[in-house]
């Protein structure tokens, strides 16, 4: 990780980092089993995976609104 990034996740919250990491670690393993387990092409694949990816979007969101109405 860069020096920069590193900057910028030190900057979120530990609830929205920890909604980051669990989207990582599971799109990541979603992504590859379904193209090595269940034989789907990639393009059906990272489509899957980016509707996924809008529900911990989703999520961060909800949480940015949540701080910024306990402010």
């Amino acid at each position: 990780m860069t020096e920069r990034m590193q900057q910028k996740s030190q900057k979120q919250s530990t609830k929205i980092q920890s909604i980051a990491w669990k989207a990582q670690h599971r799109l990541h393993g979603r992504y590859f089993r379904l193209i090595m387990q269940r034989g789907k092409q990639k393009c059906v694949a990272a489509t899957a995976i980016a509707r996924e990816l809008l529900g911990f979007v989703w999520a961060v969101a909800l949480e940015v609104e949540r701080k910024q109405a306990a402010s």
